[in-house]
């Protein structure tokens, strides 16, 4: 029995360490690289193709401190919301901030990731973690975003190739939707052709007319598979002109866009919300900056973290008194105040340093204390 238990133990620091690969699926999850905007870039930043990762410090911003506080840590990767590197690099210089940073990384073996945009338009994502910091409850986004436009592929195929020809486009990338994979829908169809002289016909003969059962086929297809799925067809299909066409498609996704909307079980007060505020985020009274008045208490609530000016109108649409944001510039505010909408602001960095303990959260409950280490950087509460 104890050569038994001396094996167990073995056995379980030979699985402490997360497949880095493992991590970057998850995190794709989470923050799904389709929602990230034009101007940013999120993703690894400094990329060590490291195999495994066992220890990971989560920061907001790339600062010397976060980075110093990695390598005393030994730590493995960093995780943060915003990125180091915005615009294309010409070079690396070391005299520059960014590129002492980046060469300070490769020196002690350390890893750099940021999820930004992504993040904070993610039904998971920082806007979420915000809300029930603030405990918000039947939150849902400000303003809804899209979800990937995908494209549909139908393709028809003689039932005897059937498989073959899903094995193919599947193995291509059809079919792959989230969470899921080999998706597709199948019905029979009665397919008629005349092929010409110069054809070399599967089945049928030249300049006879030929009906033929055949299986309909329906995929879901991301435009990054569309070149890799047409060639798998025309490679494994077995008739000379294969028959089948993409479309574009477009799914609404309600669990996805800026901000949220939330409320609490009982209607507060300003000066409710105010204190509410200040100790779910460990602030001061006197940081907590309000514009505008509320004459009656309020139960729903629009929040928006960093900043909020693009998120005026849809908390404006969306019938709320109040959205409590990071900040607003002079004339956002004021555009606020005229339309009727109270503003609290609680600075950008407030109301984005929650993105820590919520990111820790979401990975804890997919990775064990036994496989993942996980420290965060800065004055956070855990949730």
């Amino acid at each position: 029995m104890i050569f038994i238990f001396k094996e167990i133990i073995l056995f379980s620091e030979v699985i402490f360490l997360v497949l880095y690969p493992t991590l970057r699926k998850y995190l794709e999850e989470i923050a799904p690289s389709y929602l990230s905007s034009d101007w940013d870039n999120s993703g690894p930043q400094v990329d060590l193709n490291q195999e495994k990762i066992e220890k990971v410090l989560i920061g907001l911003d790339p600062t010397i401190e976060l980075i110093n506080q990695g390598i005393k840590k030994e730590t493995d990767l960093l995780i943060t919301h915003h990125p180091l590197i915005f615009s294309e690099l010409e070079k690396l210089d070391s005299n520059s901030l960014t590129g002492s940073k980046i060469l300070t990384l490769i020196q002690n073996n350390l890893g750099l990731l940021s999820i930004h945009t992504p993040f904070d338009r993610s039904a998971r994502g920082l806007s979420l973690g915000l809300a029930k910091r603030l405990q918000l409850n039947s939150t849902k986004p400000l303003k809804s975003s899209r979800a990937p436009d995908l494209l549909r592929l139908v393709v028809f195929v003689p039932e005897s190739k059937e498989e073959e020809v899903i094995e193919a486009v599947s193995n291509a990338g059809a079919g792959k939707i989230g969470n899921y994979r080999d998706s597709y829908y199948r019905s029979k169809v009665e397919g008629s052709f005349t092929p010409s002289k110069e054809a070399k016909p599967y089945v049928g003969r030249p300049d006879q007319t030929e009906s033929t059962e055949e299986v309909k086929l329906e995929f879901l297809v991301s435009p990054k598979y569309k070149r890799k799925v047409t060639s798998a067809i025309y490679r494994f299909h077995p008739y000379e002109e294969p028959g089948f066409l993409f479309e574009e498609t477009e799914r609404p996704d309600p669990d996805v866009g800026l901000g949220r909307l939330g409320k609490w079980g009982n209607k507060k007060d300003l000066s409710e919300i105010k204190s509410l505020v200040s100790n779910s985020l460990n602030l001061k009274e006197e940081q907590v900056s309000v514009h505008g008045s509320i004459t009656s208490p309020i139960g729903w609530v629009a929040t928006s973290p960093g900043a909020g000016g693009t998120a005026i109108d849809p908390a404006i649409n969306s019938g709320v008194d109040l959205l409590i944001t990071g900040e607003l510039d002079y004339h956002e505010r004021l555009e606020a105040l005229e339309r009727g909408l109270t503003v609290m602001e609680i600075g950008h960095f407030h109301s984005e340093k929650v993105f820590s303990p919520w990111l820790k959260k979401l990975l804890r409950e997919q990775f064990g204390s036994e496989e993942l280490k996980i420290d965060i950087h800065g004055e956070v509460k855990s949730f």
